[in-house]
């Protein structure tokens, strides 16, 4: 038999006819509520409360970190998670050209530049507190940024660790190229130069400038397959390079030093000169820009010797440096 009416049809009204007047009533609402949003104070997109999360909390500082030479922020993974445990904010950067971050222009590439594009991040984070901590090369920028830091108006560092890293002038010796260096050190210096087909292509690419077990052993942390397939590498060549020749072969790192010893006196920052011991260090102990150096040319600095440490004090001895962070940032809260 023929199907029942609907309630519409029963009423007398066409549900063709219905919807589209319905559609056009929506249309009409939701115009007019969009206007009144507009309108709205509340509709603007800056925030107007600064949130606290996971980065930033308005009752501590954060720890911010920088990695050394041929490193990218995996490095601090067991740092981050560590203070995380513990309710401490933190964020790891990568420098630019390092990791997942951009080159920019060759030109520009400095300590100045880098500890720049530090400060700039930490602000651009909403951070307004931090506790500045680089390791190795990334030591060099961080004494930089806390000297450019305590020159400006609203100073965001309260205090900086540089952990094993002096202020001695390295050498910079420009290594023997080839073909497929500079082939590779050329791609890396393009867009998307970090991204690969394969892990072999990428170690094609870095077998050049580093050992294969060194490379082989980066396979699934600094050289790691990414959601689409494609292989990324957080070691670039070309900044590690530029690194050795405008920050570890300069003087940066000795003016920088000599500017803390007034700058950072002033807006009572705190410095912090952490190393390992002579069979595990990178630093020389004495001796002009040594660790001893540093001490003298910055009585306020406190200097620590991690026993248990290599190079790498935040991963060879962890504990200890966590716990000397946290007390760090106690400190700030009875000062």
């Amino acid at each position: 038999g023929s199907p029942l009416p609907s309630r519409s049809e029963r009423a007398g009204v066409c549900p063709a006819r219905e919807m589209r007047r319905f559609t056009r009533c929506l249309s009409v609402g939701a115009l007019s509520v969009g206007a009144a949003l507009a309108a709205s104070p509340r509709a603007e997109c800056a925030p107007r409360l600064q949130l606290a999360s996971t980065l930033c909390s308005p009752h501590q500082p954060t720890v911010v970190l920088v990695h050394g030479l041929d490193s990218c922020r995996e490095t601090w993974k067991n740092t981050l998670a560590a203070l995380s445990a513990r309710g401490v904010p933190s964020l790891a950067l990568d420098l630019r050209g390092h990791g997942e971050s951009p080159l920019g222009d060759v030109a520009d590439f400095s300590a100045s530049e880098l500890a720049l594009d530090v400060l700039g991040s930490i602000r651009g984070s909403g951070v307004s507190s931090a506790l500045l901590v680089g390791h190795s090369m990334g030591g060099r920028i961080a004494m930089r940024a806390a000297a450019l830091d305590a020159l400006s108006e609203s100073p965001v560092l309260r205090g900086v660790v540089i952990e094993d890293m002096d202020l001695r002038v390295r050498p910079f010796i420009v290594p023997p190229s080839s073909a497929a260096a500079e082939q590779a050190l050329a791609r890396f210096g393009g867009p998307d130069g970090h991204r690969f087909a394969s892990f072999e292509e990428a170690e094609a690419a870095l077998l050049p400038f580093y050992d294969a077990p060194r490379v082989a052993g980066w396979r699934g942390t600094r050289v790691r397959q990414l959601f689409d397939g494609s292989w990324w590498s957080d070691i670039s060549p070309l900044a590690q390079r530029l690194a050795r020749e405008t920050v570890l072969a300069s003087n940066d790192g000795g003016e920088a030093w000599d500017a803390l010893g007034v700058l950072g006196v002033q807006h009572r920052l705190s410095v912090d000169v952490w190393h390992a011991p002579a069979l595990g260090t990178v630093c020389a102990l004495t001796g002009d820009g040594s660790i001893e150096d540093m001490a003298a040319r910055l009585p306020c600095a406190e200097v620590r010797e991690f026993a248990k440490a290599s190079h790498s004090v935040h991963n060879s001895n962890h504990e200890e440096f966590i716990e000397a962070l946290c007390v760090r940032l106690r400190s700030y809260s009875l000062s």
